[in-house]
């Protein structure tokens, strides 16, 4: 009996060490092609077999930091180099993360264990849209942190990401969740010999999911309308060195860095010019000469130009904030857009009664920044663009908000010089990717140390630059009129995954009660 339970053991061990390989290694970074179609098959292998829910939520948590490591060990880097706080506390900062996000597997590995628990084999239908729920909640629980969820994975293939202006991220999830759980089960019945219509009518729904996202795909791209209204963007990508960038006596140096790139971009006859998070290196409108120099670009540029700057604003008890900045093709000032979604210890302190001993990372002011209010459009040659900084292209509502505002472009201006040469730069980029295929909406994303990127209403990137370079990006797009079912509906299928879970649950419950009281009075009899 022992013998049998540790080889019982070892092989959930090892399905768990399996889908923690595949789970990472199919997501932007690595880029292994169609793991994430069966990387499932092992987790529900490993929820199953577990001795019990409390069993499966202990193996689902290790593994679940396992898989996640190789996904956000870049937070080393961040704290230990960028941050200057040592590797020990980089490398400890990596381990927590991933141990918190590996909480969320956990619970999905209890939950799967529950569902076939209490309904057998077919509870296990119910997975997808418990693991949808869980990726929903992780976007908003606690600080939130939306970073690489399963739908990801799609977003580098242009055929296989376009359903997502159908049900956002969440949608792709679900699909990709559906196939493993299909699969799964497939293979289950063929390892116990059923009927082989039985192992067919399971495997039926991964193959219709397959199929749905290649003829989808194939018709989203070519429903693409003809080119008219076009605008041709320019990105000026600095390059500018994280330890010098805040250096007073750089100042000058980085603006004419940004000057010669611009008179490039232009030059190319850009009819709109944008910067980086934080190019200017200074206060904005508060330090007069640099605010001249600035505008004086601009203006010779005769285009206009959006760029990121500090700023502080004296009403409210003064208050400072992570913003971008909009001159016309005069060089005036014309419009300021100021950060909706700060990073937690990287531009404020959260909870800062209890970590009065952090510091925030991210420099540029004295004390944390404030959040916005608001989101901001700027006219551009008869388009609309709204900005959005680093970070808050990772929470798609906050995208969505710009384009229920009248958005036709985006524009997401960020400095991943804080990810080093990590996976976090493309991790970055392919989030990117997938809100311009959301919302059907072109994304010109200017980076500090790259990658800086025109990406079309489709995903495709029309142009770009590498990493750790300093050039220009130009490119021509279409902004983007039509509105998708998932901007009209936001988080809707999210939500319904998370009810259907409950319900379910609910239900369960009922029955279990229910045949409990029915025993007991049959005991009485």
């Amino acid at each position: 009996m022992n013998a049998s339970n540790c080889a019982f053991g070892r092989r959930s061990m090892l399905s768990g060490i399996l889908f923690a390989l595949a789970y990472a290694a199919g997501m932007p970074g690595y880029d292994v092609p169609a793991l994430q179609f069966v990387c499932m098959v092992p987790f529900l292998d490993m929820s199953v077999r577990g001795s019990s829910v409390r069993a499966a939520a202990r193996e689902g948590w290790l593994i679940g930091t396992l898989a996640s490591l190789p996904l956000y060990y870049w937070i080393s880097h961040t704290i230990a180099v960028e941050g200057k706080l040592g590797w020990p506390v980089g490398a400890l900062a990596a381990i927590l993360l991933s141990a918190y996000l590996g909480a969320y597997i956990s619970v999905a590995a209890a939950g799967a264990r529950g569902l076939h628990d209490r309904f057998g084999d077919a509870g296990l239908w119910f997975f997808p849209f418990f693991w949808t729920g869980l990726e929903l909640a992780r976007t908003y629980l606690f600080f939130g942190f939306p970073w690489m969820f399963l739908g990801y994975t799609l977003s580098n293939s242009e055929l296989l990401c376009q359903a997502a202006d159908l049900g956002g991220v969440y949608g792709l999830s679900f699909l990709l969740a559906l196939c493993g759980t299909s699969l799964y089960l497939a293979g289950k019945s063929w390892s116990e010999r059923a009927l082989i219509r039985v192992t067919l009518c399971r495997a039926a729904p991964a193959v219709a999911a397959v199929l749905f996202l290649v003829f989808y795909g194939m018709i989203a791209i070519r429903q693409e309308s003809p080119a008219a209204g076009e605008l041709r963007v320019g990105i000026a990508q600095g390059g500018v060195d994280q330890s010098e960038k805040w250096d007073s006596s750089n100042q000058r140096e980085i603006l004419e860095i940004y000057e010669e790139l611009t008179r490039r971009t232009s030059d190319a006859e850009a009819k709109l010019i944008v910067w980086p998070e934080t190019a200017a290196p200074f206060f904005y409108g508060w330090k007069e000469e640099l605010t001249r120099e600035v505008d004086r670009i601009g203006r010779e540029a005769g285009v206009p130009l959006i760029f990121g700057a500090p700023w502080f604003e004296p009403d409210d008890g003064g208050k400072f904030y992570n913003s971008v900045f909009f001159l016309d093709s005069r060089g005036v000032p014309a419009g300021r857009y100021d950060k909706r979604r700060l990073v937690p210890f990287g531009e404020y302190i959260p909870l800062r009664r209890l970590f009065f001993f952090f510091q925030k990372l991210a420099e540029g002011s004295p004390e944390d920044f404030s959040t916005g209010k608001a989101p901001a459009i700027f006219p551009v040659e008869g388009a609309m663009v709204s900005p959005s900084i680093c970070y808050e292209a990772v929470f798609p509502m906050l995208i969505r908000d710009t384009v229920l505002e009248g958005a036709t472009v985006l524009v997401n201006l960020t400095n991943d010089a804080w990810f080093g040469d990590t996976v976090a730069p493309n991790q970055h980029l392919a989030m990117v990717r997938l809100r311009s295929v959301e919302m059907r909406r072109p994304m010109v994303r200017a980076a500090n140390s790259g990658i800086s990127a025109i990406i079309d209403s489709r995903g495709r990137i029309v142009a770009s630059e590498g990493l750790f370079r300093k050039g220009v990006v130009v490119g021509n797009i279409q902004p983007g009129t039509e509105r998708t079912l998932y901007a009209k509906t936001g988080n809707l299928f999210g939500i319904s995954c998370i009810i259907i879970c409950f319900f379910a649950l609910l239900n369960s419950n009922a029955r279990m009660l229910w045949r409990r009281d029915f025993l007991k009075r049959k005991q009485r009899l």
